[in-house]
């Protein structure tokens, strides 16, 4: 997936997430928020947090994940969406019935939701470090990037949503729609944010998956044809289970082959103790071609 897709399916996934949320309220008789009790405002928000930040998850897993890790990405992002969404409806709804009816306060309540969501996939990467006893300064970077997201989209989707919620003209729609463009403005915010700030990704230029984009979100990023590797190459020639690994040494990222008998190259040089990459540096393994990319401001 390239990091243009990513944006594209993060908007397109948060948007039909929040209009599945509605059809899922619509069911239990939540279609609109006129005389809502909090507790039912609650149940807007859950639903609308819990498939967004799962959207979310699964399109962040399809960018940086393999196997099983996506699934589990999924579920943990789609429980601290579920408390986000639940916690920004709430303090959202009491802020503006408290504050005479000012829109901002809905808004800021919105953008809690927005700042939870937004950081439920940099939050898996945080707790898989710690398990692997790994540095989670790179999932932490994730993690604010995502709350940035999170927190522009719910302002941005807040305005809508509060004036169509109570909307005269579209009673039964007004919900609807100002959920979708929430849940459409946090899923975008949270994809440009994460890929605007990136620091470090990998390209594959040639071989099967040719065109995908890997943001290096941690300390540490296999790379081979084994299902649990963070960039699976599978089914190309002279690639290894595990055929090297992409570290953060002392603030720079260096490659490392896995004693490999066919050798990692980079720009050609073959790869025998760990080697600094530069932006734009050529990274072959065995019949495929990666380029490394570094953001200025890592330098």
């Amino acid at each position: 997936m390239t990091f243009r897709l990513f944006i594209y399916y993060c908007a397109l996934g948060g948007g039909w997430a929040a209009f599945l949320a509605w059809g899922l309220l619509a069911l239990l008789g939540v279609a609109t928020v006129q005389g809502k009790s909090l507790g039912e405002v609650a149940l807007i928000g859950t639903f609308l947090g819990l498939l967004v930040a799962a959207a979310l998850g699964l399109v962040d897993g399809l960018l940086n994940s393999t196997g099983n890790q996506r699934y589990v990405r999924v579920l943990v992002s789609a429980g601290i969406g579920l408390v986000g969404g639940a916690l920004g409806a709430v303090l959202g709804t009491a802020l503006y019935e408290a504050g005479d009816g000012q829109l901002i306060w809905l808004v800021a309540g919105w953008m809690v939701a927005g700042l939870l969501i937004g950081a439920a996939s940099g939050v898996y990467d945080v707790l898989q470090a710690r398990l692997a006893r790994r540095e989670v300064r790179q999932p932490v970077k994730k993690t604010l990037h995502g709350v940035y997201g999170g927190l522009l989209g719910g302002f941005l989707g807040g305005f809508p949503f509060g004036l169509l919620r109570d909307s005269q003209t579209l009673p039964l729609s007004g919900l609807a729609i100002g959920l979708t463009v929430l849940g459409l403005c946090i899923g975008l915010m949270v994809a440009l944010a994460q890929v605007f700030l990136k620091e470090a990704w990998v390209a594959v230029e040639t071989g099967r998956r040719a065109g995908r984009q890997m943001m290096l979100s941690k300390e540490q990023t296999t790379i081979g044809r084994g299902e649990g590797c963070d960039l699976g190459l599978f089914g190309e020639q002279g690639i290894e289970k595990v055929h090297a690994r992409i570290m953060m040494k002392n603030s720079r990222y260096v490659l490392e082959d896995a004693n490999t008998p066919g050798g990692t190259f980079v720009n050609e040089s073959r790869v025998e103790r760990p080697t600094p990459l530069n932006n734009g540096d050529a990274i072959r393994v065995g019949s495929c071609r990666l380029r490394f990319g570094e953001s200025p401001k890592q330098r």
